[in-house]
């Protein structure tokens, strides 16, 4: 699922490095670093991926967690630099050009998000967090056919990621083509029935297609998992 944009934790990269390998000793330190991370540890973490990279200075999996552990420090230039340096030692460091990717669209910079998402992309075309964080790109620049192009991509590789579906049915909506929601909606609920988010989506799908009582039965769903959620309240007042 991906409500937030999640990080992962780098132990090692595959292909062919901008650099010779690094040494056993800083694939041990990096390792215990990632699982230090992945615990939340992230002095731990932090120590652990310095002191491999004190053995391999150019180590770009210790420099993407490093990365990592700077944005969860909420040091975004910090983490953008660390990025920047693991993709110039290893271009094809998957996991350092989708976090620098997510930092890019945060930033509204969405030329340079695309250009590092979609070579996460180039190297794993199955990494579902930069499929959806492209998908999310395209919404934002308005391009809703490119989105549901990438929601669907992100569904072949990920089928029973709620988001998928979720971003699917908004990219169709607001294309108008609200029969083809529908069933993305509906697939979107029964992953994940207790998300007010999505009854609220199915609702509004039904509300277009002038389905009122399918509508109503969908936002009040929406109001059972979420009794505060004011879209879900406004739009059941309009319907009464």
């Amino acid at each position: 699922m991906f409500r937030t944009l999640a990080l992962s934790a780098v132990v090692f990269a595959t292909g062919c490095p901008n650099r010779a390998p690094p040494n056993d000793a800083a694939v041990e330190y990096n390792a215990r670093c990632a699982n230090a991370l992945a615990a939340g540890a992230l002095d731990d973490a932090e120590a652990l991926c310095d002191h491999s990279l004190e053995f391999c200075d150019y180590y770009w999996d210790a420099q993407t967690n490093k990365g990592l552990i700077r944005k969860l420090r909420g040091d975004r230039e910090g983490a953008k630099g660390w990025f920047i340096k693991a993709l110039r030692n290893f271009q094809d460091q998957a996991q350092a050009a989708n976090n620098l990717g997510i930092l890019y669209l945060e930033e509204n910079r969405l030329a340079e998000a695309e250009g590092v998402l979609r070579q996460a992309l180039k190297t794993n075309p199955d990494y579902a967090e930069a499929r959806f964080n492209l998908a999310l790109l395209k919404l934002k620049q308005n391009k809703p056919a490119e989105a549901e192009k990438a929601y669907r991509q992100l569904i072949i590789s990920a089928p029973n990621v709620t988001d998928g579906h979720l971003g699917l049915a908004r990219a169709l909506g607001l294309q108008k083509k609200m029969t083809d929601a529908l069933p993305v909606a509906e697939r979107a609920v029964l992953l994940e029935p207790g998300r007010a988010e999505a009854w609220l989506l199915l609702g509004v799908i039904h509300i277009e297609l002038a389905q009122r009582v399918e509508a109503k039965e969908a936002l009040g769903r929406c109001l059972d998992e979420d009794g505060s959620q004011p879209e879900c309240r406004q739009l059941m007042r309009e319907l009464q």
